[in-house]
């Protein structure tokens, strides 16, 4: 059950999608020791006066917190306190705040657009994420964990591409199944066959406690607890049953994607 040598540092799109994803193994690197980093590279924080009526309704959903980025961001260093990862806000801001360079219009006003094309407009912001990278971490000694894209969000879809382009530069990436959005194996399917050549999957074992610890750890992301899983009370089963899944012949795990190209 050993993890991966090096340096892991996990890119998350938003501040809570390593741990959902990556919880059980970003807890097994802290505990053997490995200093696991997490980077939520859109955590930036927008103008709470000028929002559109999108994003305002996303703050709804989240029960309108007072200052909702920084409530979440609170939310996420307490998860990385627990899972005994470093951790970097961003401040990239998410997709729903993000508007048009020019015309200073919102680029993704509805439900649609956060898992439609990307804008654009955003094309500089893969070739920022990408210098800021490489130039903050090694090329030898770390490992890049990113998202898969499951699902297809915008801001995952950065991410991917991004990753994609330190790949090519000789960075170690490692690819992870975008959690809840992987629940679906529909949604699974449909980001694996964008690559040209598919990358091969691995199964990274998790033992009881990881799984018990990753609970633990989503469900401190309070405010987003009703979004993801429909309340608290079905959190920890859809966790326990994807990475019963995942880990198959009865055992718990995380599926990770490595090699490929698209």
């Amino acid at each position: 059950m050993g993890t991966p040598c090096g340096h892991p540092v996990y890119l998350s799109p938003h501040l809570d999608d390593a741990a959902l994803s990556c919880g059980g193994l970003i807890r097994q690197q802290a505990e053997e020791g490995s200093c696991p980093t997490v980077v939520t590279c859109f955590a930036g924080v927008p103008d709470y006066a000028l929002l559109s009526p999108f994003a305002a309704d996303q703050h709804k959903k989240w029960g309108e917190p007072d200052a909702p980025i920084q409530h979440r961001r609170r939310e996420d260093a307490e998860v990385m306190r627990y899972l005994g990862a470093d951790y970097q806000h961003w401040t990239y801001l998410d997709c729903i705040y993000r508007r048009h360079p020019e015309s200073g219009d919102f680029l993704y006003t509805s439900e649609a657009a956060l898992f439609g094309q990307l804008h654009s407009a955003e094309q500089y912001l893969c070739s920022e994420l990408v210098a800021r990278l490489s130039t903050m971490f090694s090329i030898h000694g770390t490992e890049v964990y990113a998202p898969l894209a499951v699902g297809h969000h915008v801001d995952h879809r950065l991410v991917l591409l991004a990753a994609l382009e330190l790949q090519g530069r000789g960075f170690s990436i490692r690819y992870y199944e975008d959690f809840p959005y992987a629940i679906d194996n529909e949604k699974l399917d449909l980001a694996l066959k964008e690559w040209a050549v598919a990358p091969a999957s691995t199964i990274q074992g998790l033992r009881p406690s990881d799984v018990d610890n990753k609970v633990s750890a989503i469900r401190l992301y309070r405010s987003q607890l009703e979004v993801l899983f429909g309340g608290e009370t079905n959190c920890e089963s859809a966790i326990r049953s994807y990475t019963l899944r995942a880990g198959g012949g009865g055992h718990f795990g995380e599926r990770y994607w490595q090699g490929g190209r698209m």
